[in-house]
């Protein structure tokens, strides 16, 4: 049944032409306007917070890369509560986070394939980005890529699940965008921060999103040790799934109620 569900998603992906060659283009645009400004930051032998150009702009890419492989299905469960089709959903033999976490998982493969491996193909020849990627680095950034995603995973459910308790949810959405756009080092990493702001970032799930895992592509790994830095992807995690879950299970009770 994951297949089933993986499968479909990538289908419907694939079906979207015009989506696809604007979700590029999208990236694009936005790969050459940071390498552009940190190149204009940075002097060619300089660096800012020990990162130098070449790493700001392996750094902007990889970033990048990593944000348009994770995908967003974000009114997909808030849709269904909306239409009443949750009631249909629940009546079925899986569960409805499964479902959702195997159609994200279907999305950001399409994504992979169809977005991040073109981008990074073609930027290391037009943005001549150095990419100094081992066995070791590999390694180690593998499992942090799958805790990643699976914290993006729970972030969005958490979010979608507000669609129980509230009419209109883009709201959270939008919050949620900006504080990601503020603290995940999608765009500026968080090394550049002062330190009371970079704890305080540290203390949420954000920079791990992102930050984390471009940091170890690029070989820059300076905040945690690379066993500390799992142990808070777990920790990230646990509070992150208690939270979900009891949005979620809390949500289906007061639809219940709601349904009479």
């Amino acid at each position: 049944m994951a297949f089933k569900f993986i499968s479909m998603a990538f289908q419907r992906q694939a079906a979207y032409r015009v989506e696809y060659f604007t979700g590029i283009l999208n990236a694009f645009l936005y790969i050459f306007i940071f390498t552009s400004i940190w190149k204009a930051l940075i002097p060619e032998d300089g660096s800012m917070s020990g990162l130098s150009r070449s790493h700001m702009i392996a750094y902007a890419v990889l970033g990048t890369i990593i944000k348009v492989t994770f995908a967003r299905n974000d009114s997909l469960l808030g849709n269904r509560v909306k239409t009443g089709e949750i009631a249909v959903d629940l009546m079925k033999p899986y569960s409805i986070p499964f479902m959702l976490f195997c159609d994200t998982v279907g999305t950001s493969l399409f994504h992979f394939l169809a977005r991040a491996l073109p981008l990074l193909i073609f930027s290391i020849f037009f943005f001549e980005i150095q990419l100094l990627v081992d066995a070791e680095i590999l390694l180690a950034f593998g499992p942090v890529f799958v805790l990643s995603f699976a914290l993006f995973f729970l972030l969005s459910l958490f979010i979608s699940s507000m669609a129980f308790f509230f009419v209109e949810v883009f709201p959270f959405w939008i919050f949620y965008y900006a504080l990601i756009t503020l603290a995940s080092g999608a765009i500026i990493p968080i090394d550049f921060f002062p330190d009371i702001w970079r704890q305080l970032v540290l203390a949420t799930p954000f920079p791990y999103l992102f930050y984390f895992p471009t940091m170890i592509l690029i070989g820059k790994m300076t905040v945690f040790s690379y066993p500390e830095l799992i142990l808070y992807y777990l920790t990230q995690l646990t509070v992150m799934g208690i939270l979900c879950s009891g949005t979620y299970y809390l949500g289906l009770r007061k639809l219940s109620i709601a349904g009479g």
